[in-house]
């Protein structure tokens, strides 16, 4: 990685206000929006809100020194208008965007759990799923990218092939009890006639209940420090292991954008952070982390491959866990995040050499500010000094007074009259008998014409007195 990069993205105080903000989820609801951005419906079709991303499972990488070594299993739904044989993510640059401790989080390793959640040899399907087996290897794994095949084993029917898909975009115009229909648990709401009423689901876990579901790829991660963040481009490969979709294409549901941000403990912010310009804001809501994945409470019982390659390197032997240790860990809060998934967009790739099938680059980072360190002026001169204390003239010699009107003598007491002759009384006013017991000194004005009208105010009030 650049050290030049990470330096200059390094954690300020402003990003790590923004970064305390990603714990806002804890209490917020679904959102509204499937996914930012939503993908462009057919013409007066309402599309079903649903994911085509989720963490099925997060453990914590047992005897790991820095504590900061994570496995990460995730599902992908397709959504797009053909089956899917493959799934492939690389990094972005949103990975460089808050950096804690100079080295930004990467990718230390990949496998297949057949069973999907929970990591492990055991595992139940999530509920209401289908008998699904990840039978599919892994092909690539590098620092930046990792690429699998996707094989579906349905237990059910012994057969085996490609993610299927339900083409959500597909649907013909004024259509929506048509996409609504494709979508587990959807029911048009809100009028008499569905045409025109409002697709909803009312549990976000029947989403992944139909066919077109695949669970078990798993990553692991390295360098994940609180308040960082890892971001990677997604994209389903078709039988002919091209992309199913990308920017400028159609078929948004085919790629995107992940961010997941391990959040500190213990905070409480009020408010939503960004990586892309085009994201809302990540949350911990069941439709990015199945059953409070999001909340890591374990260590892994297994391990997977770490060795890197370039593509086509693997056989499936070494994709998969083998197990280890009993898991240990309990109620205990490891590590806490929170995610987000951005369909149709596609930000710049960490590795430009990740990016084999040249995709366009839609997605523009967040420009935060980098605050200036303390006592730092953008205004200053060259030359200037940050250390020097409130009022200070860079201009003036050693022994000047900042406060001094021009003129003054930087030798006389405080109260001493520059054009006053020898023997003036410093506290009378202009006019006052030095021998008047009504003579008062007053506060020393900010300007000249302050010291004319207060002289003057004065002045009166003492001739009102003797008349």
């Amino acid at each position: 990685m650049n050290q030049t990069n990470h330096q200059r993205h390094r954690l300020t105080s402003l990003s790590q206000a923004i970064l305390a903000a990603i714990a806002s989820t804890f209490g917020v609801g679904v959102k509204v929006a499937l996914a930012d951005p939503p993908p462009t419906p057919p013409p007066e079709t309402k599309l079903p809100p649903v994911f085509c991303f989720r963490f099925t499972d997060i453990k914590a990488v047992e005897d790991d020194p820095e504590g900061d070594k994570f496995q990460l299993a995730f599902e992908v739904l397709n959504w797009s208008n053909q089956p899917a044989a493959g799934v492939r993510i690389a990094l972005n640059q949103g990975t460089n965007s808050f950096v804690t401790d100079g080295v930004a989080p990467s990718f230390a390793g990949a496998g297949v759990d057949g069973n999907g959640r929970p990591n492990g040899p055991d595992a139940d399907p999530l509920p209401g799923n289908q008998l699904f087996t990840n039978a599919g290897q892994v092909v690539e794994s590098t620092e930046t990218a990792i690429q699998w095949d996707a094989t579906q084993l349905n237990l059910n029917t012994l057969t085996s092939g490609p993610i299927p898909n339900r083409d959500l975009l597909g649907v013909r115009r004024r259509n929506t009890p048509g996409a609504c229909a494709l979508v587990p648990g959807c029911q048009v709401v809100g009028n008499s006639n569905p045409f025109f009423g409002t697709p909803q689901v009312a549990d976000w876990e029947t989403i992944d209940n139909g066919n077109n579901v695949l669970d078990g790829f798993i990553i692991t991660v390295d360098d994940m420090d609180e308040g960082e963040v890892i971001s990677f481009n997604w994209t389903l490969l078709g039988v002919d292991e091209n992309p199913i979709g990308m920017p400028g294409t159609g078929n948004e549901y085919g790629f995107g954008a992940v961010n997941i941000a391990r959040i500190p403990i213990n905070e409480d912010p009020d408010s939503d952070f960004r990586i892309f310009e085009r994201n809302t804001g990540v949350e911990r809501s069941n439709r990015l982390f199945a059953e409070n994945s999001r909340d890591v409470t374990e260590y892994s019982v297994v391990d997977y491959d770490t060795t890197t390659s370039g593509a086509g390197g693997f056989a499936a032997t070494n994709a998969v866990a083998t197990e280890t240790t009993a898991s240990t860990g309990g109620d205990e809060l490891i590590a806490l995040f929170a995610a987000e998934f951005g369909a149709g967009i596609t930000g710049a790739f960490l590795n430009p050499d990740d990016n084999i099938f040249n995709s366009p680059v839609n997605a523009q980072l967040v420009d935060y500010p980098v605050p200036e360190a303390p006592g730092d002026d953008d205004n200053k001169l060259p030359g200037d000094d940050d250390n020097k204390l409130p009022g200070d003239d860079d201009n003036k010699l050693p022994g000047d007074d900042d406060n001094k009107l021009p003129g003054d003598d930087d030798n006389k007491l405080p109260g001493d009259d520059d054009n006053k002759l020898p023997g003036d009384d410093d506290n009378k006013l202009p006019g006052d008998d030095g021998n008047n017991p009504q003579s008062k000194s007053v506060p020393e004005p900010s300007t000249m014409a302050m010291l004319g009208m207060t002289a003057i105010a004065l002045l009166g009030y003492k001739r009102q007195r003797r008349s």
